[in-house]
């Protein structure tokens, strides 16, 4: 048994012209198809974001992630503590090390977002992680595989069903180029043996450093399952573990300091800094009710050829949030996964990434076993995780990233090796042609259900177009309270703040605080008196099952609440925008203590009163 028996390239052309020129054109393709993802919306689109499901412009994750990305490069100009901020959340603030605020990605796209604006810093980025993910997969199954294989094992990563679902919300979950580099830097290390291991752990700490400003989470999962099979490997080659561990010991110096010089404010400012959340970042039972369903894993999610029975009923797995359903392969990839780590059994890379796909899917599958969205109480061993800080942060779904990541190296070393066979001059057996013919069958099958729908959907600002050019007359640096309350529900303000390179500070915001007193909640908390935030929320209404604030108490007088909270919070500017379920009430609340609007957009839904110490009341 052996870790690359047969990953010989037989055509012995690897680096010749032809090679080449057929790598550029895979890598070419993947351009291609990440530039069409969103068509006809352009990659550096400043006015439109994706509108799947829960992400949709003026709500939800991509307008947070658009003011992260403004955030950024707006900190270091002004010198300030990229990690902690009152722009949101004022007059506490946040702390952005406990929140998804990628600051490497803000500081790659910083650019573009200095120049065309932070809209299109994400849209950009977002089809670089499409392009980058599936041809990172794709140059490093090369040294496992053939070309062609690679290249499916590139489409698979790259655009399969993790990618299609993160893809429309979530850029720090779909920026994944550098996972498998990390399998790539361990595979070297710890089995081919001919780099220095020091170069190896400078390498690895860089990447493991890069992908904790991108994704801490997507990294933590990964390296708990590499530890698994590290652990396993070691159990199953007792006679070359003291070199291994020697190489492993070498190693480790060089990659834990580069990650610490990488990493070590981001740290410092999660576990010490200014704001941080104790705890974990919502309430344990909030974090795991995403967890994937074991039939998850075959029941389609967005895919082209789906009965659309099957995707409603995977619509109501994982706590019936749709982005986080990553678990599905499709019943023949895994099945052809399962035939090939038994088949290719000598071949331990493929074997050892179908079994850590597996574990990875367990493990996605949380504390306790969910079957068609039926909770067995069956304990899981996530339940370990689960319970020890920090890992307690986990959402275990996400843990079906990694079982993907493995799943697609082991399809496309057992392809790569099938495609082998099938080539090779054998006698017309039936056994042959049955093989064969079931082979290409179950490959054929496996493609067709991954393939997406694409494009997918991008919307405009449902603002009127002269907004932001109403918002310029806010004067610099100024207190402003919005309605709607900026909420997860309700990012508009947060996306307006970002477009006018944070222009004023905001009463609320869409970013994780302490709530209670061992876990932390993604709105602010009230504010006193609380009268305004309960007034706002209630009128704009709200499509969690928990209202974020309670009921405002109707026997005050809603003129000297607000003109209190005004003068509290040195308020300069309140902006109103016809959105919500009551927006008359909003109107009516703010008209009755403010007076008539300072400027109105033309169709009159945006107003904006510009306050001074007389204003109110």
């Amino acid at each position: 048994m052996s870790w690359s028996d047969e990953l010989i390239l037989e055509d012995g052309d690897a680096l010749t012209p032809t090679w080449k020129r057929t790598t550029t054109l895979y890598l070419v393709f993947y351009f291609v198809v990440s530039m069409a993802v969103f068509w006809p919306s352009p990659p550096w689109d400043p006015s439109r974001l994706p509108s799947g499901f829960f992400s949709q412009y003026a709500f939800g994750d991509p307008p947070q992630m658009t003011w992260y990305l403004d955030w950024f490069p707006y900190a270091i100009r002004h010198g300030l503590d990229i990690f902690h901020t009152n722009l949101i959340d004022y007059p506490t603030g946040v702390n952005l090390a406990s929140n998804t605020s990628v600051p490497l990605l803000g500081l790659i796209a910083s650019p573009i977002t200095l120049t065309l604006g932070p809209v299109a810093a994400f849209n950009i980025l977002l089809r670089l992680a499409f392009f980058s993910s599936a041809s990172s997969m794709f140059l490093v199954l090369r040294n496992w595989s053939r070309q062609p294989a690679a290249f499916i094992g590139g489409i698979l990563y790259g655009f399969g069903p993790y990618m299609v679902t993160e893809g429309q919300s979530h850029l720090n979950l779909v920026f994944v180029p550098i996972p498998p580099l990390i399998i790539w830097c361990f595979y070297e290390l710890l089995v081919v043996r001919r780099r220095s291991p020091i170069r190896m752990g400078l390498l690895l700490g860089a990447l493991a450093g890069a992908q904790a400003l991108i994704a801490p989470e997507l990294l933590t999962m990964l390296a708990i399952v590499i530890a698994v099979g590290f652990v396993g490997v070691a159990v199953a080659n007792r006679d070359h573990l003291r070199a291994t561990f020697d190489d492993v010991l070498r190693a480790a110096p060089s990659s834990v300091g580069v990650f610490l010089v990488m990493t070590g404010y981001w740290i410092w400012s999660l576990l010490l800094g200014t704001g941080h959340v104790v705890g974990t970042v919502l309430q344990l039972g909030n974090l795991q009710q995403y967890r994937a369903d074991l039939l998850g894993l075959i029941v389609p999610t967005d895919q082209l050829f789906a009965p659309m029975k099957l995707q409603v009923v995977s619509l109501g797995y994982v706590g019936g949030n749709f982005t986080e359903n990553l678990a599905y392969l499709s019943l023949p990839l895994v099945a052809l996964v399962a035939v090939f780590a038994i088949v290719r059994r000598r071949n331990r890379l493929v074997l050892v990434s179908a079994l850590l796909a597996l574990v990875a899917f367990v493990l996605s599958l949380g504390s306790s076993l969910s079957v068609d969205n039926h909770l067995t109480g069956i304990p899981l061993p996530e339940a370990v995780f689960a319970h020890l800080p920090l890992s307690d942060n986990f959402i275990p779904a996400r843990f079906g990233f990694v079982a993907q990541l493995f799943a697609v190296i082991a399809f496309t070393i057992g392809l790569d090796q099938f495609l082998w066979w099938l080539r090779r001059p054998h006698a017309a057996t039936v056994r042959r042609q049955v093989i064969e013919v079931s082979g290409v069958t179950g490959v054929a099958l496996a493609l067709l259900l991954l393939i997406p729908q694409l494009p997918f959907k991008t919307t405009a600002a449902p603002w009127p177009p002269d907004t932001i050019s109403v918002l310029k007359a806010i004067p610099p640096g100024s207190v402003v309270l919005t309605y709607p309350f900026t909420l997860p529900e309700y990012t508009e303000a947060m996306s307006w703040q970002a477009a006018l390179d944070m222009r004023f500070r905001l009463i609320g915001g869409y970013a994780t605080v302490q709530g209670g007193r061992d876990y932390g909640q993604q709105y602010q908390d009230l504010l006193h008196p609380s009268f305004v935030q309960e007034f706002l929320t209630r009128a704009q209404g709200t499509s969690s099952w928990v209202p974020f604030y309670p009921a405002p108490d109707l026997s005050l007088n809603p003129t000297t609440q607000l003109c209190t909270f005004v003068t509290k919070y040195h308020v300069g500017a309140v902006i109103y925008w016809k959105a919500g379920k009551s927006p008359k009430r909003a109107l009516h609340f703010f008209t009755e203590a403010l007076g008539s609007a300072t400027k109105t957009t033309h169709d009159g839904t945006v107003k904006l009163w510009l306050l001074d110490s007389k204003t109110c009341g």
